[in-house]
């Protein structure tokens, strides 16, 4: 399938060698299964820190009409990642056009990402990621930016391991 940008081929196969992964854009269709993962998402955020991040309905993690807004909206890229119609993964990133104290430049977010236990390792979360930077490519930014928790170790390694360096800390002391 043509996203629009440079699709890549598959990484997960089966016992036969047959890619059993498709990497695609995601649709109103997928609601239901979009906002399961990122249920999960939240509660793995809930658990590791429940005293900052309080239990969400699936309604409040993503309203059904932004998801619909966001799926038509030129600066904002939603993929699943699908094995056979069950989707194992999700990414949605936005294009920023940061201005103020730093320079005039275009910035690609990867907001969310987020791969079912079962399909780490297996190549999923790192084809998500390399669509997201072609599309940041393609939208002519010149970096690419995300945000994730000191206790979500091994998302840290995928990430370094993507070539992204730290770019700045955030510290808290609990009083």
């Amino acid at each position: 399938m043509n996203l629009g940008y440079n699709h890549l081929h598959g990484l997960a196969f089966d016992k036969k060698g047959f890619e059993t992964v498709e990497i695609r854009k995601l649709t109103e269709f997928d609601y239901d299964m979009v906002v399961e993962l990122y249920k999960e998402l939240d509660e793995f955020h809930v658990q590791a820190r429940p005293d900052y991040f309080v239990p969400r309905d699936k309604d409040e993690i993503y309203p059904k009409d932004a998801f619909v807004h966001n799926l038509s909206h030129p600066g904002v890229l939603e993929l699943g990642a699908f094995e056979y119609e069950r989707l194992v993964g999700v990414v949605r990133a936005s294009l920023w056009e940061e201005s103020g104290m730093v320079k005039d430049v275009k910035t690609v977010c990867l907001d969310n990402i987020y791969v079912l236990p079962a399909y780490r390792r297996k190549g999923v979360a790192t084809r998500l990621f390399a669509e997201v930077e072609s599309w940041a490519k393609e939208q002519r930014a010149i970096r690419l930016e995300l945000q994730t928790w000191d206790f979500n170790k091994n998302a840290i390694a995928m990430y370094q391991a993507m070539g992204m360096t730290p770019q700045r800390y955030v510290f808290e002391k609990k009083l």
